[in-house]
């Protein structure tokens, strides 16, 4: 009997071993989420000037608090309208894309979620009622800091019945902000899961302070040759001794960051500067 019981916990602690391994490394990424910066105009009952852009208005709350109990680590949005210019900010809030990854960037942000949000009377109110009918349509797009690229562009809507014009329409632009919210969850989470964790994904290298092109060859000949898990390396630019490499990677940039920091070169060496997981900056070192 004895001798039955230690055969049965040695195939349950042979089994607990096989189906609960430590995570591996994909399996930690994958479970990493962005850090999120969260921008949007805002005008309640059509008035203009209601939320300016120095203001955190009701869709900006709704959205990030969406995104925290998502477990998102998501930028004070108070802190980045203290600090922004308007200038600025109208040119993200207008599209221009760049200057959303840009800002983002300066708060270690890997996306943007930026846009407009709007509230109006459906038509005078209610019959037989003080009641009016508020409308809101939300519309935000997604920016990866690293590319400047969108990555998902969504819109929602929500009414509401209310008594005041403004308080109604904030309610309906809470609302639709909190719908416009999970939807983009879904559409950051598929796109991190999606961007090589098992498979490969694309990493922007900036390399700055060469002084000879030849720095250069060596650099993607240990990318290509000797770094294992890279697929492939892409030149997209050298001018004036800034280069800027495209990597399919199926690792982390913290991966690549520290090999290159590490890695022996001919006359210079390699100091990362800033690491994002989908771009590195480096800067090279000349030897003395």
């Amino acid at each position: 009997m004895r001798n039955l019981v230690c055969k049965l916990i040695v195939s349950f602690a042979a089994i607990s071993l096989l189906f609960f391994q430590p995570a591996s490394a994909a399996e930690k990424i994958l479970k990493e989420k962005p850090k999120v910066m969260v921008i949007i105009e805002e005008k309640v009952g059509g008035l203009f000037g209601t939320t300016g852009f120095e203001n955190v208005g009701q869709a900006e709350s709704a959205i990030m608090e969406k995104f925290i109990k998502g477990g998102f680590n998501v930028v004070d949005p108070a802190i980045v309208k203290a600090n922004i210019s308007r200038d600025q900010a109208l040119r993200i809030l207008e599209g221009d894309d760049s200057a959303a990854a840009a800002e983002g960037l300066k708060y270690g942000a890997q996306v943007v979620i930026t846009g407009k949000a709007y509230s109006k009377n459906a038509g005078g109110k209610l019959f037989g009622t003080q009641m009016q009918s508020l409308q809101a349509t939300v519309q935000a797009r997604v920016v990866n800091t690293d590319t400047a690229q969108v990555i998902s562009s969504r819109s929602a809507t929500a009414s509401k019945a209310h008594i005041d014009e403004m308080q109604g329409g904030a309610l309906a632009i809470k609302e639709a902000s909190e719908t416009l919210a999970s939807d983009l969850i879904q559409d950051i989470t598929a796109k991190w899961r999606g961007e090589g964790y098992g498979g490969s994904k694309e990493i922007t290298l900036i390399i700055s302070g060469l002084v000879s092109y030849r720095h250069l060859t060596a650099i993607k000949q240990f990318l290509g040759k000797e770094l294992q898990g890279v697929r492939a390396v892409h030149e997209r630019s050298y001018t004036e001794g800034i280069a800027e490499l495209m990597l399919e990677y199926g690792g982390t940039s913290s991966n690549i960051a520290g090999a290159l920091a590490n890695q022996s070169f001919t006359g210079f060496r390699l100091e990362p500067t800033n690491v994002t997981p989908n771009r590195i900056d480096i800067k090279a070192v000349i030897a003395k």
